[in-house]
């Protein structure tokens, strides 16, 4: 026996293959979904609750990793929730004081960005980039780089998602909490978030100071570095023995845009990429010198620490976004930002083994970041106090003050902002390998080098990154977590019983997400309907 996909489902189906931004991974699913309402959703998950379907739901699919790819192709559906995008409301918050912005959850960051500028509005923080949707920026934990700022999720007043049995749940820091803390890095395994509703503030500039300084001076700076303005990045290009700091404030000065880039232009960018395919298809012996090169062409070569910086002041937006360049493997990691220090020199060490014995060789930046995840425990009365706030002040108006289970940075205690030391802050670093015009390029002994590094440094991996599973075990993930990751596997229960968002049977085993005997089916819910072949 066979059934017909229903006529509420074909009319929303395309002729799709899912493939990952960086075209690292890619799958077929038995059928590609892109609803335009919320009773498509809704269509979606109770009919793969009928049938004993999967669902795997994606955005942009700029996460690197097969967090987002099927694993069978006649039981798994993928969800992209590209055209369920609009804007439901811009309002005051409760107290007056704030808006609320509330959209569809397939927005992209981007699109956001433009509606809320022409509002006179902003989003507070960023990531490194505006591709992601909504729901995406917050599903694995997507952070920018602030010693005020922590995880996009602490944007967020409400969610709503539509479980694995159609329910539509409304949470946030005060309904459904339990639900909220798991949504807010859910992984996609919750349900399907359909409505997000984020803190918003006035747009703002900021203005930026980019300064090329040598390794052994950042490491001396380090204690001062991170907490001498509201936005600092740092990018480290090993084999000069230089990065790039960049540290930005906010700014009522007028626009004063920054020097052009070398790379940012179309000869640049192709010139730039086809050295990389040469180092890594023929002559990985040649990746420091190109390095060297395009460091040189990019920001030259003499020190400007404290000196001569390039300055300018721009929105928000432009300001916190960057370019990611070419496609590419990441592997990032979150650990104390107190260790700093002795894992840039354990890095550079290893780095510098592995191009003298040619075993390996890295792609530059490296990126390094900060973030400060503490938050005010409102219910202990600890609470922030805005009655002063001035448009150009620093720190975040909080949508929420509640940490997602699965967040991966150290567990730290807050104090007042004017208060931060390296002791509340959580480092970011990044290692990223290119895939020049999509090369396959060999980043294995590099990542796992870098994660024994950051692993021995109390840190734990970014979810939705290339990490390596021979060190990101499911026993270290329950080792990491602990009671976190039962909680979260408790609330995922109850929101999915029947297993629905199951889907990437793959990943989830390598990283236990969830315990076996689900995955196995021993626990979920069989389906009253044993015909699961379509037409």
């Amino acid at each position: 026996m066979s059934f017909s996909l229903p006529a509420s489902l074909a009319k929303i189906r395309v002729s799709r293959i899912h493939h990952t931004w960086a075209n690292t991974f890619q799958c077929s699913p038995q059928f590609y979904f892109q609803p335009k309402t919320i009773d498509d959703i809704y269509e979606i998950v109770n009919n793969a609750r009928k049938f004993n379907k999967k669902l795997m739901v994606v955005g942009s699919g700029h996460s690197p990793s097969d967090l987002t790819i099927t694993s069978n192709p006649i039981n798994e559906w993928l969800v992209n929730l590209d055209k369920y995008n609009k804007l439901i409301n811009v309002k005051p918050s409760l107290d007056g004081k704030f808006t609320d912005v509330t959209a569809q959850s397939g927005m992209r960051v981007y699109e956001l960005n433009d509606i809320l500028k022409n509002k006179g509005l902003a989003l507070q923080n960023l990531g490194s980039i505006s591709e992601q949707s909504l729901a995406g920026i917050i599903s694995t934990g997507t952070h920018g780089s602030s010693q005020y700022h922590g995880l996009i999720s602490n944007q967020i007043v409400n969610l709503k998602l539509i479980n694995g049995m159609g329910e539509l749940i409304n949470c946030n820091e005060f309904e459904n909490v339990e639900i909220f803390k798991a949504a807010c890095l859910s992984l996609g395994k919750i349900g399907i978030i359909v409505e997000v509703t984020f803190r918003a503030v006035p747009k703002f500039q900021i203005k930026s100071v980019q300064e090329v300084i040598n390794i052994e001076t950042l490491i001396e700076k380090f204690d001062s570095i991170w907490t001498s303005d509201e936005f600092i990045r740092v990018w480290w290009f090993p084999y000069t023995k230089k990065c790039i700091l960049w540290r930005a404030s906010k700014s009522d000065e007028p626009i004063s845009e920054p020097r052009k880039s070398w790379y940012g232009t179309f000869f640049g960018r192709l010139f730039y990429e086809s050295l990389l395919y040469i180092c890594v298809k023929f002559l990985p012996k040649l990746t420091s010198i190109v390095e060297k090169f395009v460091f040189s062409r990019q920001y030259g070569l003499i020190e400007t620490f404290n000196k001569n910086g390039d300055i300018a002041v721009q929105n928000s937006v432009d300001g916190l976004n960057m370019d990611c360049l070419f496609h590419q493997y990441v592997d990032e990691w979150a650990c104390p930002l107190v260790s700093g220090p002795e894992i840039i020199r354990l890095l550079s060490k290893s780095i510098e083994e592995g191009k003298e014995s040619n075993k390996f060789f890295v792609h530059s930046p490296i990126e390094i970041r900060c973030s400060n995840t503490t938050l005010p425990n409102y219910e202990s009365g600890v609470k922030q106090d805005l009655s002063k706030r001035e448009l150009i002040n620093k720190g975040p108006i909080y949508g929420n003050t509640v940490r997602p289970y699965l967040d991966t940075t150290p567990k730290l205690n807050y104090v007042p902002l004017d208060k931060i030391t390296n002791s509340q802050l959580t480092l970011y670093i990044n290692a990223t390998i290119y895939r020049p015009f999509d090369y396959n390029t060999d980043y294995k002994e590099w990542f796992h080098i870098f994660e024994e590094i950051m692993e021995a440094a109390d840190g734990k991996p970014h979810w939705a990154k290339n990490y390596d599973n021979s060190i990101v075990t499911k026993e270290k993930m329950m080792e990491w977590y602990g009671d976190d990751l039962i909680k979260w596997r408790e609330v995922r229960s109850k929101m999915d019983p029947n297993g629905v968002f199951l889907s990437g049977k793959e990943w989830l085993i390598r990283n236990g997400i969830v315990e076996e005997d689900v995955l196995s089916g021993k626990e979920v819910k069989e389906s009253k309907s044993s015909d699961n072949s379509v037409e």
